[in-house]
């Protein structure tokens, strides 16, 4: 049967690309127009696994308030009118050519936000764009997020693009410490089936949640409460209760990992009563669970956002990495490992780590992954001096409502020479901008799950084109790109993804680079010189559901994505020390309400709220505990003040002993006020990041890491 064209009527194969689960879809066309969303029951392992948010997503395609045409403003921010493509591209490499010119490359700056993380290429591209200007002012999501597992890989593996995950079909012993699967169906691990798995685990064995409050999956498996910030004082327990006990792997640690002998002397220094008086569990508690996790047959550590936005995030990273490879559970089934990326050679990579050799302007943190530290954003465009941002080029995100301080950073936005956006929307960022430039939503694109095929513990590769021509005048982002740097008399994009010089009249799109890296990698057809092989005609013509590459992930090759010369992980590093010595100095308590967020099921960080599908659920407020609740003479449903010395806003309590006491909790991504966007507008809900510091000296030394959970406040009734 011929496969169907873009925007032809008939049921079209897609997947999803809005978290690291990419479940298979079937977009049903009907007129030219998509009519519905249904699951894929062919996929190899969504099997017709299906959440709200795809469908949400069709609604977002096609909603009144999405921008189809180019848009310059005129006036005041928010005020824009259409141009034509011509008009704006021209315009913006001519000033692009007068700003570097002037200031030279360093003062382009350019952010990519989370939803360029599932498209192929997206940041490669994006943040190309910017370098080859010279500039490495480049800004995502990763300090509000994961910098601290990203600086863990890089200091443990060597690599900070290798994140181990829990061989999850295996395992019979899973600790989740920060996350709430039930609901992110299971971040950093591509898997679609999270609850069908960890129930899996829970019939053969046990999955602990340790976190603050009793989530959705606490509540479905055996929850381990502990204080906000307390997840390196917990990790630093297990390890010590199994140094003490003498149940860790000597002779395996002797053989395979260099620094254990530096890190279990630093680990069992740490005294008990601090331990427990930081995390808030028992001393028997915490041997308890450390025997457990050492006599299971095979059990894994996994962390995610809670254990990445505190104060010892990175810390506390390293010391999962620690038990997985204390107890011999690293690159074992069942255990914790690291995938392959289907875009990379058989023989595993070998990337020489590059943490240290650049500092950030401002606040002079070292750069992780080569990316900024996030929270100085507003300070880099406000600082004078050499290297000022003078251009900004952001890329489906909104850094107002997800970075810290966002009422500074609408003000440093406003004093910008040139401000780019390329969105579906204008919104609380974008509007400050002098052109926001259209670009598609999924289902107008082509894709391969490149990069998080490799963190799948069934791992299959997929590759879709569009189920409709983009909508209006919308362009995709390469070619946006690409069109300022043809103006500029610049080569594509192609020369800073492969290092190959491209022909200026021959220029080749994303896709041909995904062409190249499939064929080539892994699971490639090797230009022919393995028919059996991948390459992308191949999977869209016979497995348009995607294409299982293996049963199970190959845990014994996870000492292949090790890139040190030696294969071998170290848990002792000079960063490493220099973070145990600054956790021996840190006060335990300092006795205020410790905030931290949470993720709702019906959202996704800030963008989806204008689609009623999927935020008619939605509800944020304030969990507090009873006793904080009533000594502070607090109702359930009252308005509160919730402050500290960097803002405050007002919120509704939710009484809830859900929470341990001493802290509150509240969902992140909302306070849209100014938005394009008329349904999100009208949403209840406060910026919970306006509460955080924008000062490099409160957040993470190591990382850049902004500080976001765990963050001192005081709450007073309005």
């Amino acid at each position: 049967m011929p496969r169907l064209q873009p925007g032809e009527d008939g049921r079209h194969h897609t997947y999803c690309r809005l978290c690291e689960a990419q479940c298979g879809l079937i977009a049903e066309v009907q007129s030219g127009v998509i009519a519905r969303i249904g699951p894929d029951r062919d996929h190899p392992v969504s099997r017709g696994h299906l959440c709200v948010k795809a469908p949400g997503m069709l609604q977002i395609t096609y909603d009144e308030d999405r921008l189809l045409q180019p848009m310059k403003r005129t006036g005041a921010p928010g005020d824009f009118e259409p141009v034509s493509w011509d008009s704006a591209l021209d315009d913006i490499a001519a000033r692009v050519k007068r700003i570097t010119g002037r200031h030279g490359g360093a003062s382009l700056a350019g952010y990519i936000g989370n939803p360029a993380a599932f498209s192929t290429f997206h940041y490669a591209y994006g943040f190309g764009f910017i370098g080859m200007f010279g500039s490495d002012k480049f800004y995502n999501a990763m300090q509000v997020d994961t910098g601290a597992r990203v600086l863990a890989s890089d200091q443990v593996f060597g690599d900070s693009g290798r994140y181990p995950f829990p061989d999850l079909p295996g395992t019979d012993f899973l600790m989740i410490f920060g996350s709430n699967p039930i609901i992110s169906h299971m971040s950093l691990i591509t898997t679609p089936k999270a609850r069908e798995l960890l129930d899996g685990i829970a019939g053969r064995g046990s999955v602990i949640v340790v976190d603050p409050r009793r989530t959705e999956t606490a509540s479905r498996y055996e929850h381990q409460p502990i204080k906000p910030g307390g997840d390196v004082f917990l990790l630093l327990g297990l390890l010590k209760s199994l140094i003490e006990a003498e149940l860790t792997d000597e002779a395996f640690l002797s053989a395979k990992v260099n620094g254990w002998k530096e890190l279990r002397q630093r680990v069992v220094a740490f005294s008990w009563s601090d331990i427990c008086a930081a995390s808030g569990i028992q001393e028997e508690r915490i041997r308890e669970v450390a025997a457990r996790f050492t006599s299971a047959s095979a059990a894994a550590c996994y962390g995610r956002a809670g254990t990445n936005r505190g104060r010892f995030s990175t810390l506390a990273n390293i010391l999962m990495d620690a038990l997985n490879l204390a107890t011999g559970n690293f690159a074992r089934a069942g255990g914790s490992v690291i995938g392959r990326n289907p875009f990379e050679p058989e023989q595993g990579a070998r990337r020489a780590a590059s943490y240290g050799s650049k500092r950030s302007r401002v606040g002079n943190l070292p750069l992780v992954a080569d990316t900024q530290p996030g929270g100085g954003l507003a300070e880099e465009i406000l600082t004078s001096g050499e290297g000022q941002i003078r251009a900004l080029f952001l890329d489906s995100g909104n850094p107002v409502l997800s970075y810290p301080r966002g009422d500074l950073l609408e003000e440093a936005l406003e004093t910008l020479e040139l401000f780019v956006s390329l969105d579906l929307y204008m919104n609380e960022s974008n509007r400050y901008a002098d052109y926001i430039l259209p670009a598609p939503s999924f289902y107008e694109r082509a894709d391969v799950n490149d990069q998080w095929a490799a963190n799948a513990p069934e791992p299959w590769v997929q590759y879709v084109a569009p189920v409709i021509e983009p909508l209006g005048d919308c362009r995709h982002e390469y070619e946006i790109y690409d069109g300022m740097l043809q103006r500029l008399e610049m080569p594509d994009l192609t020369s800073v993804i492969t290092g190959q010089r491209s022909d200026f009249d021959n220029r080749r799109s994303y896709l041909e680079i995904a062409e190249m890296g499939l064929r080539s990698g892994t699971y490639g057809d090797k230009f022919g010189a393995k028919p059996e092989g991948l390459n992308l005609d191949k999977l869209l013509n016979e497995h348009p559901s995607g294409y299982a590459v293996r049963e199970r992930v190959d845990a014994s090759r996870s000492w292949d994505q090790i890139t040190f010369e030696d294969r071998k992980p170290r848990l002792w590093t000079e960063m490493i020390e220099s973070e145990l010595d600054r956790l021996e100095k840190e006060p335990l308590d300092d006795r205020r309400l410790k905030l931290f967020g949470r993720r709702l099921l019906h959202t996704m960080n800030s963008w989806m709220h204008n689609s009623d599908k999927v935020i008619r659920n939605a509800r944020p407020t304030l969990l507090m505990h009873s006793v904080d609740a009533e000594a502070r003479q607090i109702a359930d449903g009252q308005k509160v003040r919730l402050h500290n010395r960097h803002g405050e806003i007002e919120v509704q309590v939710e009484v809830s002993d859900t929470v341990v006491p001493g802290s509150v909790n509240y969902p992140h991504g909302f306070g849209h006020r100014n938005g394009g966007w008329r349904q999100a507008n009208q949403m209840e809900g406060e910026n919970i990041n306006l509460l955080a510091s924008s000062d490099p000296k409160d957040w993470e030394p190591v990382s850049g890491n902004c500080h976001l959970d765990g963050v001192p406040v005081e709450v007073r009734p309005v």
